[in-house]
């Protein structure tokens, strides 16, 4: 088993644009997202499962069952002074659909293409936080969105 870094192995796109099967979304609407991926430094996208308490008092041992899920979502950009890219895709109150390709796409520069595993990821930017500045430090951000669509982490390109 090869373990590898998300460096030149991942591709991060956003779109705003509906996709109606998050499950499956086509190659074209995959190839129309901005691509964000030269931008990104760090992306936290996960899902967690809750667990409820199920005492009794016949046990000493609390047992418990499955509750519900919640996701998190968020990741960190460059600024740019030319090419602001990612700053001017995700002001707060943006809905859209990030696309993730944590191994990457078969298509040119690693783009998801028909067949391709990705993770598909509904949401709305809940703020856009610019990181503290100091000297001899690169200009970077953090956007953080709520999760309002169970995501599709194992996700194929149709």
């Amino acid at each position: 088993m090869a373990r590898i870094i998300p460096n030149e192995n991942t591709w991060i796109g956003f779109t705003t644009a509906a996709i109606t099967d998050l499950a499956a979304p086509t190659a074209a609407q995959v190839a129309a997202a901005v691509n964000l991926t030269g931008f990104c430094i760090s992306l936290n996208a996960s899902a967690r499962g809750n667990t409820v308490p199920t005492p009794s008092f016949d046990s000493l041992f609390e047992t418990s069952t499955a509750g519900t899920s919640a996701a998190t979502f968020d990741a960190d950009f460059y600024r740019d002074d030319e090419d602001d890219t990612a700053w001017d895709t995700l002001p707060r109150g943006t809905r859209g659909t990030f696309f993730i390709a944590r191994y990457g796409g078969s298509g040119t520069d690693n783009i998801p293409q028909a067949g391709d595993n990705i993770e598909a990821w509904e949401v709305m930017v809940t703020s856009r936080t610019m990181a503290n500045m100091s000297s001899n430090t690169v200009l970077t951000f953090t956007a953080s969105c709520a999760v309002n669509v169970e995501p599709a982490e194992d996700a194929v390109v149709a």
